[in-house]
């Protein structure tokens, strides 16, 4: 299936509608409505992002990038905004807060039907996290720290896992939260089968070194498999994507975009996080993008990746930004 024709005519119609904006964030945009599961016009997109504006006195540009996640998975996005905001409501009582990303998190764990039991754990482990490490909580972290928490058994386990996995990994990818991440995604594996994707996860890292995409992408594309196998599908995607002029001074985003497009709709992706999915959705595929790719609204130039900078990871002397 060809995603990369309908993504390049979105992209093409969104940065004649918003002509002020950046082009990182017309694809950020572009991706939504491709991807997405709901078809929305600007005008209504636009409504939605100035009740945002409002709501989280947000600048107009990250109002319009939560929005367009919004519409993206939500038939009616009122709804959601209103689920969104009582989600927030209680990491802001618990202290769980950094400006404005925390509203990415709520965003996603409002559409899982959490109960308070869960969103206590997802807190608790947070805090059992933060004890070691000093985060820069992006939303990409917390969404995985969220997955974790809802895995059975004593969150004092489910910590030590997670801190063995990271180890392992620390020693081939360096100290950093991009790390973290990783552990964070690959602890939601089966023990047994972490040698074998941290094998396939160097082998991404070493084949496509040069592109420079964060190590979790690398982590989302090991668990397809033998790296070369979607090799010469991603070099296809990549050149069809080269040549359009809102990439022409983001040649940073061509592979990073490629990437996303690409395991959006792999199955085997379906298959690992099907278990996550509410029971009302009949197609878990169409949802598998909720988790990968939040918005990071505290920096909006890394709005494509989730908010990937390692700034503030020590990853040693306990204490945390973004909590208590």
């Amino acid at each position: 299936m060809d995603v990369v024709g309908p993504f390049l005519a979105r992209l093409e119609e969104t940065g004649h509608y918003f002509v002020n904006y950046q082009d990182g964030i017309l694809i950020e945009l572009a991706f939504d409505a491709t991807v997405g599961r709901h078809h929305t016009t600007f005008t209504d997109l636009e409504k939605t992002a100035t009740d945002l504006e409002k709501r989280l006195r947000s600048h107009q540009t990250q109002a319009l990038l939560l929005a367009s996640k919004i519409h993206a998975y939500d038939a009616s996005p009122s709804e959601r905004v209103t689920q969104m905001m009582s989600i927030y409501s209680f990491f802001a009582t618990h202290r769980l807060v950094h400006p404005l990303n925390a509203y990415s998190t709520a965003l996603l764990i409002s559409r899982l039907d959490a109960t308070d039991a869960q969103l206590q754990r997802t807190v608790d482990l947070y805090r059992l996290v933060k004890d070691s490490h000093r985060f820069i909580v992006s939303p990409l972290l917390m969404s995985f720290l969220f997955l974790n928490s809802l895995r059975r058994g004593e969150l004092t386990d489910i910590h030590d896992q997670i801190e063995s996995t990271y180890a392992v990994l620390k020693k081939r990818f360096g100290r950093s939260q991009q790390t973290y991440v990783t552990a964070l995604l690959l602890s939601l594996l089966p023990v047994e089968d972490h040698s074998t994707y941290i094998d396939q996860l160097t082998q991404s890292r070493n084949l496509y070194r040069k592109q420079g995409i964060p190590l979790s992408f690398h982590g989302l594309l090991a668990l397809l498999g033998d790296p070369r196998s979607h090799q010469p599908a991603l070099q296809q995607m990549t050149e069809q994507l080269r040549h359009n002029s809102h990439f022409k001074y983001r040649k940073d985003l061509v592979f990073l975009t490629a990437v996303r497009l690409y395991v959006a709709d792999h199955p085997t992706l379906h298959q690992l996080f099907a278990p996550f999915t509410p029971s009302d959705l009949t197609d878990s595929s169409d949802f598998l993008p909720v988790y990968l790719f939040p918005v990071d609204l505290t920096d909006t130039s890394h709005a494509t990746d989730g908010g990937m900078a390692d700034g503030g990871f020590d990853g040693g002397d306990g204490g945390g930004s973004g909590g208590d």
